[in-house]
């Protein structure tokens, strides 16, 4: 464990040291060998809950490494840089709250049911094995009435889904709430996908895939994650297997996007982050070929802005590691992106509608609409893209008349 935290456990007590132990493994040489793919991953910073005095110990055996700290009333934020991928910051917060369920001991590792849990319980296991894929559970019996998690307060609900989705490896959470029987509460779009095969293209069933997808979306965002889970629950009701048996799923993108509104609201998801999921899962099957005309692309980014094209690729990358088939950047999203560059640039060069003046202030100084109108606006256009002159209104005024009168005493 590195020294950082080595400290930090040694100042800390019961549950926040079990949590401590269990991040700080993360910054370790041994966590990157055992999980390379789980370590790429981004995560939120840990959160503890603690009184004054325990931030205090916390925060003072932090003094000889020299970190960064930042108090609030209700929060302390203990800031280190030790891997990029990880949380470079510890929150101690005043609020009462546990990560630990009562119903559950822990033996390193291991977290061994002791008893029934509650349904609030068992999501709490659930966003401890996405936070810390180290962990294993033992004893874990299906839920009773597992219908009744929806009875669950809708914050609590939010809280547990986002860290689930945001955690290091969210599919060992959804597994976990599988097997306890409570996935198919939350999120019977996606176990719906059991068992139903898919095409050459993919090794994994659909519910395989959504899983495999989710732990191939790599950074932070939480709308990309989502996605990425549900991008391809449309493909259940659009499943038509053909005479090969490979199936086939006829805009099933937009049958997901309907689907992902239900699934936001029953989990408590904030709707600005529910309409972008929407609209990436819509959008996710765009395919770019070479033969995009210009015009093409720029069609495209009108209807995919380029701030939204990111998060677009990020989750056709998940797609593509979720099909255990391909795993590398696609060249033909290499050669989108290098057409929207050449047309960014195209259109950052200086052009005749930039100028100053245009056709109606050439008419108001009693220039007809003829040949000769375009002639004088191509001058102006070469004299300012050579720079011998300002792309100023009065400056080309005045080469306007100059050129009108030169002409006039040629005549």
């Amino acid at each position: 464990m590195h020294e950082i935290f080595s400290a930090l456990v040694a100042a800390a007590a019961g549950e926040n040291q079990a949590l401590l132990v269990w991040e700080g493994y993360w910054y370790t040489q041994a966590a990157a060998e055992q999980h390379a793919d789980d370590i790429k991953r981004e995560t939120l910073p840990p959160k503890l809950s603690a009184t004054a005095e325990e931030i205090a110990a916390l925060t003072h055996a932090m003094r000889p490494f020299q970190v960064e700290t930042h108090v609030s009333d209700t929060e302390t934020e203990i800031r280190f840089e030790l891997r990029s991928r990880q949380p470079n910051r510890l929150l101690c917060s005043l609020k009462k709250f546990q990560w630990l369920p009562a119903c559950v001991a822990v033996q390193g590792n291991v977290l061994e049911f002791q008893g029934e849990p509650t349904h609030r319980e068992l999501l709490q296991i659930a966003v401890l094995l996405a936070r810390y894929p180290q962990l294993s559970v033992k004893n874990a019996a299906a839920a009773k009435n597992p219908a009744e998690a929806l009875i669950i307060p809708q914050a609590q609900r939010r809280h547990a889904f986002k860290n689930i989705v945001c955690g290091r490896k969210p599919s060992q959470a959804l597994k976990f709430l599988d097997q306890v029987g409570l996935l198919e509460t939350f999120l019977p779009e996606v176990t719906a996908g059991r068992h139903l095969t898919q095409n050459r293209f993919h090794a994994h069933d659909i519910f395989d895939h959504l899983l495999h997808s989710i732990d191939g979306a790599y950074d932070l965002n939480e709308p990309v994650r989502w996605s990425a889970l549900l991008h391809d629950v449309g493909k259940v009701p659009t499943r038509v297997e053909g005479p090969n048996g490979e199936a086939s799923f006829h805009n099933h993108e937009m049958y997901s996007a309907r689907m992902v509104v239900p699934i936001m609201k029953r989990l408590a998801v904030p709707i600005g982050i529910g309409q972008k999921v929407k609209f990436l899962v819509r959008n996710h099957m765009f395919h770019y070929t070479d033969e995009w005309s210009d015009k093409a692309v720029r069609r495209f980014v009108k209807k995919i802005p380029l701030e939204e094209l990111q998060d677009l690729i990020s989750l056709r990358l998940a797609d593509r590691k979720g099909s255990g088939k391909k795993s590398a950047f696609p060249r033909a999203l290499q050669n989108l992106m290098n057409h929207i560059d050449e047309i960014i640039e195209k259109e950052k060069e200086f052009k005749i509608k930039d100028l100053a003046i245009d056709g109606h202030v050439l008419m108001e100084m009693g220039m007809p609409q003829t040949r000769a109108m375009g002639d004088m606006l191509k001058y102006l256009f070469e004299e300012v893209k050579a720079g011998r002159a300002e792309n100023n209104r009065d400056v080309l005024v005045k080469l306007v008349e100059a050129r009108r009168g030169a002409a006039t005493i040629e005549s």
